[in-house]
């Protein structure tokens, strides 16, 4: 039996969760600041990462950590009262996270400046509804990840 390399990095499994939802009210830029605050905040406090994107009138996010927490989060949100026609997408485990670096991630996609960022193309036009990714719930998955690649997401 070989002890392990103190050395090597460790696998950081975790599970996932992406969802869309609907605000009952239009955020404007300081109520999302407000948002994201508390929201890296309280992630930080229980190993949640991941992304937020808010068009119009709509997010998306992804989490990610233990499965426990992920779903006691996502419950939380269910019965959020900002929110409206919460819907799972997708959920899973990997074996590692995606967005590690990031308490709470997070692209305004209603803000012009992001749209004339190097990467943008039209399929971030997208409207961030379970209708745009029922035919395949991946594609919000590459959807976020696209965040992470072009550095959109700082």
């Amino acid at each position: 039996m070989t002890s392990a390399n103190k050395n090597e990095p460790t696998k950081d499994r975790a599970s996932f969760l992406i969802y869309v939802s609907i605000a009952k009210h239009p955020f404007n830029t300081e109520q999302l600041r407000g948002l994201l605050n508390v929201t890296r905040r309280n992630n930080t406090a229980a190993g949640i990462t991941g992304l937020l994107l808010y068009k119009d009138g709509k997010f998306m996010q992804l989490l990610e950590g233990q499965k426990d927490k992920v779903d006691r989060l996502f419950e939380r949100i269910q019965r959020d009262p900002r929110h409206r026609d919460v819907i799972k997408l997708l959920a899973g485990d990997e074996e590692e996270r995606s967005f590690a670096e990031f308490s709470m991630g997070f692209e305004n996609l209603d803000d012009p400046t992001v749209q004339a960022l190097p990467g943008y193309s039209a399929y971030l036009d997208r409207p961030l509804s379970a209708d745009a990714f029922s035919e395949d719930p991946t594609d919000a998955q590459r959807l976020l990840r696209i965040f992470k690649r072009t550095g959109l997401s700082l």
